[in-house]
């Protein structure tokens, strides 16, 4: 697995509201078309990422 560089949004359209994100990783840099509802599912599973608890391992006693 690569580890993202850069990440950069991009507003294509107001009405309907669509965009691009571009992802820089490993010198590579992938683009996806998004729509709304996307970039809402996208947030509410960053926010999750965002606030979760870390879990503690076996190793980390």
């Amino acid at each position: 697995m690569h580890r993202a560089t850069n990440i950069a949004v991009s507003a294509v359209s107001a009405a309907p509201l669509r965009g691009t994100i571009a992802i820089d990783c490993a010198g590579t840099v992938a683009t996806f078309e998004i729509d709304e509802e996307l970039a809402h599912r996208l947030c509410t599973d960053l926010e999750r990422f965002l606030t979760q608890v870390p879990r503690r391992t076996g190793a980390a006693r």
